[in-house]
Order: C-alpha cells, then structure tokens, then sequence
C-alpha cells in the first residue's frame, strides 16, 4: 500500500470543496454498488456512509480546507466507486457509468493531486516498473509521442 503524504498547505479553492460536495451528492443520489439476480439494485451502508461522511466533513467555508482526515474519508469514496458502483442502468442489465460521473471523478483525482502525494516503498515500484513494462509491449511507436496498438502482442 503506498504511503500517503499530506501536503501542509494545499491551494484548495471554494470550486475545488464545491465540487467534492456535487461528487459525493450524485453518488448519494445516483450510484449503486449492490444489485440482485432478479435486476434490483442498492446502495450498500458502507458507500452512503463514506459519501454522507464527506458531504458532512466538507468545509464550505470563506477559508477552505480539507484536513488529512477529510482526505482520507475522500479517497475511500473515490475508490469504492472507482470499483464496483455504478450509476447507468440500460437495457438487459447493462451498467455503466455517465459521462457526468466520470467527469467528477476525474476533477475529484485533479483536486486529491493539490492534497496529497503518494510514495512507493521500493517493492510497490518495481511491481509498477514491471506492470508498465508488461503493458509497453501492446503499443509500438508509429510518431512522435504517438503509439499504435501492436497487432503481435
């Protein structure tokens, strides 16, 4: 697990809480991690808790912050619903996730990078190093700066 530090003075503006706050308020209201057999679907106490935790803990204030605290309680909201939680549902229990939600999630990613910084110990580098290595070899260079998907991986 990669070690979190938390910056000590994070530029975060009243734009960057509000659009925690809208984040964590469409996963209130839109998103489900729980479905059925039978095509139902709920949301599970752990993701409306870690999203009512941090509508709760969001600083909307003239001077915003976002403590360590706080940012921890963000990114397991961010990483529960990264994972199995949805907020598209179409036909033949097709699920997927808007436009709009990846948009928030992605400003949410934007607003930890300000927040937080993340170090690998030695041994999660080199499994990284050996992933992106691994995964290199789907793409060959056909330009510069551009790949092409390699048809012999």
């Amino acid at each position: 697990m990669p070690t979190i530090i938390y910056r000590d003075d994070p530029h975060i503006s009243l734009e960057d809480v509000s659009k925690i706050a809208a984040f964590a308020d469409h996963v209130c209201k839109h998103c489900f991690d729980e479905f059925a057999d039978d095509g139902s679907r709920f949301r599970s106490e752990g993701l409306s808790g870690k999203a009512q935790a941090v509508s709760g803990a969001l600083d909307l204030g003239a001077d915003p912050h976002i403590t360590p605290e706080v940012a921890k309680m963000i990114i397991a909201l961010k990483d529960h619903v990264g994972g199995y939680c949805f907020d598209h549902f179409g036909e033949r229990g097709h699920m997927g996730k808007t436009i709009d939600l990846l948009c928030m999630f992605q400003d949410v990613d934007d607003i930890l990078d300000k927040i937080v910084v993340y170090r690998l110990s030695p041994e999660e580098q080199e499994d990284a190093d050996a992933e992106w290595a691994d995964d290199a070899g789907f793409f060959v260079p056909v330009g510069d700066g551009e790949f092409s998907i390699n048809p012999a991986a």
